[in-house]
Formats: C-alpha cells, structure tokens, sequence
C-alpha cells in the first residue's frame, strides 16, 4: 500500500514539475484578457485605443507571478497610430486564477516611429504644456522608445514613469529664423528629469 501512495506521490510530483517547467520556459499564448487590457487603457483614456494580439504568459515560481508578452501591437490616439515592438507587464497569480488582469506595470518598446506621434503620445499620459509647444515646432525625425509605466490601485498612471529614447535626422523648427536639422541624441526622462547624450545637429 505504501508503495502504491509513493508511486503515485512521485508521479503527480513529477507532473507538477512538468507543468511548472513548461509554463516557465514555453509559456501559453491566449486573447482571453484581451478586452480587459483594452477596458483598462480606455479607463485611463477614452481616446487611446489599442490594438493586441495573442498574449504570451509565462510563469514566475519564484515570485508567483505571469510575466505578460504581445508582440506586434499597435497603439492609436486620435487617428495616429504608433507601432510598438512589444508590451511587457507582469500579473499576479491570484489575480490570474479569478481570471482577472491586473497590473501594476507596464513596458512597452516601439518600433521606428515619427518623434511627432511619439511626444503626442507622450502629452497624453503627463499633459505639459511644453510638450504641446514641442509637439508644433517638430517637422521631421524618427525615434525608437522604451517606455516603462506604473500604476496605482485606482489604474492611474504613476508619476514615477521612464522613457528613453534615440531620435534620428530630426528637425525642430522654432521660427522662421532658427532651425535645426539633423538632429541626434539619445534622451533619459527619469523623475520628471531630462537628461540627454550622444547630441549633435
């Protein structure tokens, strides 16, 4: 009888491990949260819509959470689209077996954009006005982006967001007397600090 337990111990074991090296390493990849995450992103904004593919979910042991991946998303404000890379957030296991989606976090890479739609994007999460002058003076440039975003209890965007950037043959405008073109920097906003490296134009 002892052996019959022990046998039977060792195999449910087994394929406990199984499945958890599985989930680890290969993930599952499903749309079933799909309309929450686009439910939450118009909870913060009713002009952003988002455009998701299937998520992939992988599994955390050692912090009991699912890291969340999409790749090939698009982000559209106002009838201008931004590409994105991927979306990466993390989502606990409690939240996840009341088949909920609820995150605290949220990174997202974009793919080649125009800087424009970028501090466009940019203005609807933080709302400064000199944003809103930067955004006019623009006419030309390309930038890839990082952007890591927190959330409250509330789902409202925390203050303490990250954005690096790397812009490419930009022009900035700001009168008809003073122009600049190409432009080239890599751009760090930490703590509602601007720090910038690598600048030429």
């Amino acid at each position: 009888m002892k052996k019959i337990i022990t046998k039977y111990f060792l195999l449910i074991t087994t394929l406990i491990v199984l499945i958890i090296f599985y989930l680890s390493v290969v993930g599952l990849e499903t749309d079933r949260f799909n309309k929450q995450i686009k439910d939450k992103v118009a909870q913060s904004n009713k002009n952003l819509v988002i455009k998701l593919k299937k998520i992939k979910l992988t599994l955390d042991p050692l912090k009991f959470k699912i890291n969340a991946k999409t790749v090939g998303t698009n982000i559209v404000y106002k009838g201008k689209r931004l590409e994105l890379e991927y979306i990466k957030t993390h989502i606990s296991l409690n939240s996840l077996i009341k088949n909920k989606f609820i995150s605290s976090n949220l990174d997202l890479s974009t793919k080649p954009i125009l800087v424009r739609d970028l501090v466009t994007f940019i203005r609807v999460t933080t709302n400064k006005p000199e944003l809103f002058i930067l955004e006019s003076e623009i006419k030309k440039g390309q930038v890839i982006a990082n952007v890591e975003l927190n959330f409250d209890k509330s789902g409202k965007i925390k203050k303490d967001y990250k954005i690096s950037a790397i812009l490419k043959d930009g022009k900035i405008g700001l009168s008809n007397n003073y122009n600049f073109e190409k432009i080239n920097f890599f751009l760090d906003i930490k703590d509602n600090i601007l720090k910038f490296e690598d600048l030429s134009f």
